[in-house]
Order: C-alpha cells, then sequence, then structure tokens
C-alpha cells in the first residue's frame, strides 16, 4: 500500500510537470519468505537447482540461447510484479540489484530493489542452505536493510504496472563495498547487453512453472561466465509469463484438448462405418 501511495503522488506531480521521474530508491519493503505467496513457497527448494555451484561450466551456446529479450519483459497484462531472491554464489563481491520501468514516456528509473545481494549467515538452518548460498555474509557494521546480507526467498512487490510497461534489471557489482571499476566506467551491468559497459551478455533467463528466472555475472569481461553470481525469480503474474515463454493458458489447453478428442472420436466412427 505505501508504494501505491507513494506512486500515486508521483503520478499528480507528473501530470503537473513537477518530476519526470517516479518513485525515490529504497521505497520498498522487504519481505520474508514466511509472507511468500502460497505458490512460491511449495517450489521455492525446487530454485536451488538454478544456483549451482560457483564456477560451473556453462557453454557459449547455453549461455547465449539463454539471453533475455526485453520485449519478453513487456507486460501483456496489468500486475504487481514480484522479485525473489534465490541465492548467490560471490565469493567477495556483494551486488546490488536495481530495475527500471517504462511506460510510453515515463521511466521509473534508480530504483534499488535489494542494496546487498549476498545471503546471510543467520539463514544456516533453512534447509539445503549451502546449495542457495555456498558463500554468506554477515551484515556490514551500521547497515540495515535494504543494504544488508538476505534471507533465500525475501522478495518485494514492486507496485502495480499496466500493459505495455517493460521492465529491466541491473546488477550494480560489489556496490555495497564501492563498486568495480574498468577504465573509470562502473559495473553496472542489465539485461540488454548493447548497453553493458563491456559489451557482453551479463544475465540469463529461465522460465520454471510460470515463474522468470534470472542469473547474473557480476564481472567486467564476463568473469568465470557461471552467471549464478546472484540469482533471481521473477514473478510477472502467470498470463505474462506464459506469454513470454509461449506457454498456453490452462483454459486454451483444454479447449485444445477437447477439439483432439472430438476430432479423434469422428475418426473412430468414420473408421466403424467402413467395417
Amino acid at each position: 500500500m505505501k508504494n501505491k501511495f507513494i506512486r500515486s503522488l508521483l503520478a499528480a506531480a507528473l501530470g503537473t510537470g513537477l518530476l519526470s521521474i517516479a518513485a525515490p530508491a529504497n521505497a520498498f519493503d522487504i519481505k520474508s519468505r514466511d509472507e511468500a505467496p502460497a505458490d512460491f513457497k511449495n517450489i521455492l527448494q525446487d530454485f536451488r537447482a538454478f544456483v549451482g555451484e560457483e564456477r560451473r561450466y556453462l557453454s557459449g551456446d547455453t549461455i547465449q540461447a539463454k539471453q533475455v529479450n526485453l520485449s519478453d519483459l513487456t507486460l501483456k497484462f496489468d500486475y504487481d510484479p514480484k522479485v525473489f531472491f534465490i541465492g548467490e554464489t560471490a565469493e567477495i563481491y556483494r551486488d546490488r540489484l536495481d530495475f527500471t520501468a517504462t511506460t510510453g514516456s515515463q521511466v521509473e528509473t534508480g530504483q534499488i530493489i535489494f542494496g546487498d545481494t549476498s545471503c546471510n549467515t543467520g539463514d544456516r538452518s533453512f534447509p539445503n542452505f549451502s546449495q542457495f548460498c555456498p558463500n554468506p555474509n554477515d551484515a556490514l557494521p551500521g547497515k540495515v536493510a535494504p543494504d544488508k546480507p538476505l534471507n533465500v526467498g525475501d522478495w518485494v512487490n514492486l507496485g502495480s504496472f499496466q500493459a505495455g510497461t517493460k521492465l529491466d534489471f541491473q546488477l550494480v557489482a560489489n556496490d555495497i563495498n564501492g563498486g568495480i571499476y574498468e577504465n573509470g566506467v562502473k559495473g553496472v551491468f542489465g539485461l540488454n547487453q548493447a548497453v553493458n559497459p563491456d559489451g557482453l551478455q551479463h544475465a540469463i533467463a529461465y522460465y520454471y512453472k510460470d515463474y522468470l528466472v534470472l542469473g547474473f555475472e557480476d564481472s567486467f569481461g564476463g568473469g568465470d561466465r557461471d552467471y549464478n553470481d546472484t540469482v533471481f525469480a521473477i514473478d510477472i503474474g502467470k498470463a505474462n509469463a506464459r506469454g513470454v515463454a509461449n506457454v498456453p493458458e490452462p483454459s486454451v489447453v483444454a479447449a485444445m484438448f477437447a477439439i483432439a478428442t472430438l476430432g479423434l472420436m469422428k475418426t473412430r466412427r468414420r473408421h466403424q462405418v467402413v467395417r
């Protein structure tokens, strides 16, 4: 509700021309996995397969085949997107996750979702914790949410977005420790490799049970190219996700099954008449 209230105020300001960019950074309440939707909690343990091991081998063909198409992240239906922290394998870096939403000519930028995407050492009692988080960290002195380590399954609701909104996500490498730089350029890696500072692909995407799973590589030059330095699950709604994955809605599947069954019955009747 707080996010929606902030958005309504900002929308009013935009309408009067007072602002050109919506919503301030750090406007999100980080919620625990205990507060997550039931369908996410039911499959949370499945997501550890998308984290895997540090320095795992991914072929170039596999990486390229899972490149993110930003047009796929354009909502076809109104929805309140949610972002879930799954885990990370980064040994040293403590990254930050931001997002951008574009609706027509209105762009919301600079929104921090998670300020420190390292795993919380205090979450070790979570089942299979080491498979989600092989390199957990303690909070840095004086840091509080959103700039402290996360528990597996921590999440935020990004707010309400209308159909036609395009989402994008950016990983700011090791930001809480000052960031990383190459030739004076900060390591901020998004889904569109064309605008990344090194021109390389830094994210891969999977589709799993109506969730999009994003895995990031957080080093200049592609690092070890394991694409699991930090991993998130994105809920953009079943209808939107199935459009991305080209999966028909259950009602469509049922209709197709009914048509196929009717066709099979007619075929059997024709065979019976011939006999």
